[in-house]
């Protein structure tokens, strides 16, 4: 492991209206981040409104009180930044990247919107088109484009997290500007949100330009969040999908604990062991070996309150997908039954600790991390030692974690295979 080290300083503090601030100091470059970040995503949104968090994150860039429908964009690249924002299950990130003497151009666009938005119905109906638009693009019209909505829909089926962001095409045609309106008074208020900045900045400068922007708006919100229910699976269950596509692909699914729970950094190392790499136990045995698979893969889906680990491996023709499914669950059970390679474990750990660290040395990354801790967590600080996490992760550990959650629970196998053409 490289002897390089996080310890990274913020400052924060709070307004009187709510709004929580964090600063962080990085003067190597002359550049700044403007990230408010907003506690509401997917997971907050009521029945007959699936979608709603992510259109809105459409909905804030058509203008608002004192910006033009383009000028958010327009603003920020003319002076010479990016702009962009994100929607997710538990938040909806929004950020402005530009050269640190336009901080105070950022923070005025970005209060402009928390406190006005200009939501009409030609709006509206314009980011509707866009919305439906991009999802067929991203998972109705393109090969394997909905395993991840059948992913969520049943492993947390009857959960805040059962339906993917980009929402249900029924719900998303039916949003009327009322709605939009209330969405916008409910959860775009100042106590709902934190404001991150980062880069070269002079933090006593900051706090009054944050306090000169932001310190007026005084929105009270009226958020009511349902209790996000998330219930074990009931029974090992499967679904096949027959989809436009030339190769099967088998996922096996297992419910997991959230982020930054113990079991979270366990799994890095099942997933680096068993499938992430050519020197894997799947890849050697199944790709290069026998040659049943074309490719073969571990990924987590982790989200606050709970998490998906999926394994998934594409077939090579002539392999069958219950003979695939048998494999991977017996390949899980095996890893658990077999020793763990020492200079095979140490050598994830190096890798693990330096991605973590390395990943966390990018601005934009130390302020969506940041971010994230507090909103989740309320602890900045996490980005200091999430990678020292890593280090005191053992092989036991491992194995009992994926004995617990990976063999002693009950799982969903997913299935897409060719459609069958009618001659």
């Amino acid at each position: 492991m490289s002897d390089q080290t996080l310890n990274l300083e913020f400052t924060e503090f709070d307004l009187p209206n709510g709004l929580h601030c964090i600063l962080y100091q990085d003067n190597t470059k002359p550049n700044v981040c403007v990230m408010p970040a907003y506690q509401v995503g997917s997971k907050d949104e009521v029945k007959g409104q699936k979608g709603i968090a992510h259109l809105f994150e459409h909905m804030m860039f058509q203008g608002s009180e004192n910006v033009s429908k383009t000028g958010h964009f327009d603003s920020v690249m003319k002076a010479g930044g990016t702009c962009n924002a994100f929607t997710g299950f538990d938040s909806t990130v929004y950020f402005d990247l530009l050269p640190s003497n336009k901080l105070e151009l950022a923070l005025w666009l970005e209060s402009d919107r928390m406190n006005s938005l200009n939501i009409t119905q030609t709006n509206l109906d314009n980011q509707i088109s866009v919305v439906l638009e991009e999802k067929k693009q991203v998972m109705d019209n393109i090969p394997y484009g909905t395993m991840t909505s059948n992913y969520l829909m049943n492993v947390f089926k009857g959960s805040q997290y059962e339906i993917s962001v980009i929402g249900l095409e029924e719900d998303i045609k039916s949003f009327t500007v009322k709605e939009a309106l209330n969405f916008h008074n409910n959860y775009y208020s100042p106590e709902n949100c934190v404001l991150m900045i980062s880069g070269d900045i002079n933090i006593e400068k900051t706090k009054d330009l944050i306090n000169k922007y932001f310190g007026s708006i005084n929105k009270k919100n009226l958020i009511q969040r349902e209790e996000n229910i998330i219930t074990e699976l009931k029974k090992n269950d499967s679904m096949t999908v027959e989809d436009n596509v030339q190769l099967s692909i088998v996922s096996v699914c297992f419910q997991i604990p959230g982020e930054e729970s113990r079991e979270d950094f366990d799994l890095e190392y099942f997933t680096e062991i068993i499938a992430n790499r050519e020197s894997s136990r799947l890849h050697k045995k199944y790709v290069y070996e026998k040659n049943l698979f074309k490719s073969v893969h571990a990924n987590k889906i982790c989200l606050k309150e709970a998490g998906i680990l999926i394994i998934f491996a594409m077939l090579n023709p002539g392999t069958d997908t219950e003979q695939a499914a048998k494999i991977l669950n017996d390949e899980v059970k095996l890893f658990y039954e077999s020793e763990i390679n020492d200079r095979e474990f140490e050598r994830i750990r190096n890798q693990l600790e330096f991605r973590d660290v390395t990943k966390n040395l990018i601005m934009n990354n130390i302020s969506i991390e940041t971010v994230k801790n507090y909103m989740n967590f309320k602890d900045t600080s996490l980005i200091n030692s999430s990678f020292k996490k890593f280090s005191k992760v053992t092989k036991a550990d491992v194995k009992e974690t994926v004995k617990r959650y990976l063999i002693d629970r009950n799982n969903f196998t997913l299935n897409y295979i060719p459609k069958i053409k009618i001659q």
